[in-house]
């Protein structure tokens, strides 16, 4: 297997965003150019976590689009409160507790199929609740840049006023870029916080909003944000006649979660991958064997379930991190994905077996 390169970077500064989220800035150690991104894109890590025997893999939207830093804007993940032995979140706990101003972290190159062409001029709707902002800031900011005239109609939810990350900065766009339309909704939200307008209404993002500000329902859409939000405008727009081809969503959390949000417009292609099929898999350097059963919706799936140990970083086949040589048999892959595998690989995340497999895991 070819292993991609990781570059180091420096910690630059770190910045509070709200309540729960920082924005980290990252510079290359060695005092080169960053690596290109498309606004909207990933960033893939390797984390060396203390306590952690091996390193952690994880991806985080670049929320910025300039020349100089990367901006990463993490929200502390903490237990639902409606499942209090739940751990919290391993990595972003680790940026917040642990992550400095002058600390190396390592990283690939950016990489997503969730981004913005900046080629088009066409209307674009963007749809954000919670951190699910942060490649909108990205696509924003690359547009505010390159001075485009192109209509943005921008809706993002949030709970209150302590989850609203870049108010300032969203504020100073909408000033300064007369074709960008924002509505800012919060669930919970004071007299005082219309007033200001640091929210515009109260609520969540729904299609009847949507009728009533948007000249059309028929534009290009970019989602991102809880799943729950995710499906619900996806099957909104789907039903009021929006093509899917014109709806793009990014997902944050699990990717079972996510998988079963993204295909919802094909249940029966996504019943089918469940059905029982004969086939086995086996890793071989484990020394297990599995009937493929269909319960699990990827191999990478299967593998954790098993006890098997595979690296993987944003579990959507974008960041090439769980690539695994495929020593006999085929796999067919479920949705199309941002890495590239090695001839004679797979990405565990993305596939399940199309025969019985053999993989050196």
């Amino acid at each position: 297997m070819i292993e991609r390169s990781y570059r180091k970077l420096i910690v630059h500064s770190v910045v509070p965003e709200s309540d729960s989220a920082k924005s980290f800035y990252l510079a290359p150690h060695d005092g080169g150019v960053l690596d290109q991104h498309l606004p909207g894109q990933h960033l893939p890590l390797r984390l060396e976590i203390p306590g952690r025997d091996r390193p952690v893999f994880r991806c985080y939207t670049i929320s910025n689009f300039e020349k100089r830093f990367y901006r990463l804007t993490i929200k502390r993940e903490v237990p639902p409160a409606d499942k209090p032995g739940t751990a919290p979140g391993l990595s972003s706990t680790y940026f917040h507790d642990a992550v400095h101003p002058g600390d190396i972290l390592e990283a690939k190159p950016p990489s997503g199929n969730f981004w913005l062409d900046l080629q088009k001029d066409h209307p674009v709707v963007m749809l954000a609740g919670g951190i699910g902002v942060t490649p909108m800031m990205s696509m924003i900011e690359a547009l505010a840049s390159s001075a485009s005239k192109r209509d943005v109609y921008f809706f993002y939810a949030l709970r209150h006023s302590g989850d609203h990350v870049f108010k300032a900065r969203l504020k100073e766009l909408a000033e300064q870029c007369p074709n960008l339309r924002l509505w800012v909704l919060y669930e919970q939200a004071s007299d005082a916080e219309l007033e200001r307008r640091d929210c515009h209404e109260t609520g969540r993002i729904h299609l009847d909003l949507l009728r009533e500000r948007l000249p059309s329902l028929n534009l290009e859409y970019y989602l991102c944000g809880p799943q729950g939000m995710m499906k619900a405008l996806s099957e909104g727009l789907n039903g009021a006649g929006v093509s899917p081809d014109n709806i793009r969503t990014e997902s944050f959390g699990p990717s079972g979660i996510a998988l079963r949000s993204l295909i919802s417009s094909d249940e029966n292609a996504f019943h089918a991958l469940q059905r029982p099929s004969g086939m086995k898999v086996t890793f071989m350097r484990s020394g297990v064997s599995i009937p493929w059963t269909g319960e699990a919706q990827s191999l990478l799936q299967l593998a954790e379930a098993n006890g098997i140990d595979i690296s993987s970083g944003c579990q959507y086949g974008d960041c090439g991190t769980c690539m695994t040589r495929v020593l006999e048999g085929s796999v067919k892959y479920l949705h199309p994905t941002g890495a590239r595998p090695d001839g004679g690989c797979c990405l565990p995340c993305s596939c399940h077996p199309e025969t019985s497999l053999v993989l050196d895991a």
